[in-house]
């Protein structure tokens, strides 16, 4: 039951933050698995930073163990679609203003 948690507390923060770029910017595509993933990369890279810097978790084995506190879990969760709905509006915006350069050209 943990591993099905932990696998979507990392996988939907992804697929939340590509349907968001795909979104914002504009792209008619379906969304990718492979965008997906790059999002979830970035963003379990940016919780990882902040943990280490904030909390002084410095293992994978010291994350999974804080992972055992409902609060932390439910606050990781949040902290990463909020960190996941500003890569995809940013990315989004960034993709759509390199587009329409690229139309003015």
């Amino acid at each position: 039951m943990d591993f099905i948690r932990f696998f979507l507390i990392l996988l939907v923060p992804g697929i939340i933050a590509d349907r968001l770029f795909r979104l914002i910017g504009g792209t008619r595509a379906s969304s990718n698995i492979f965008t997906s993933l790059i999002f979830d990369l970035v963003i379990f890279i940016i919780n990882i930073t902040g943990l280490y810097f904030f909390r002084g978790i410095t293992t994978m084995a010291a994350l999974i163990d804080s992972f055992t506190c409902l609060s932390f879990t439910r606050n990781y969760a949040l902290l990463s679609i909020l960190i996941a709905i500003i890569l995809g509006s940013i990315a989004g915006a960034i993709h759509r203003l390199f587009f329409w350069w690229r139309r003015r050209a």
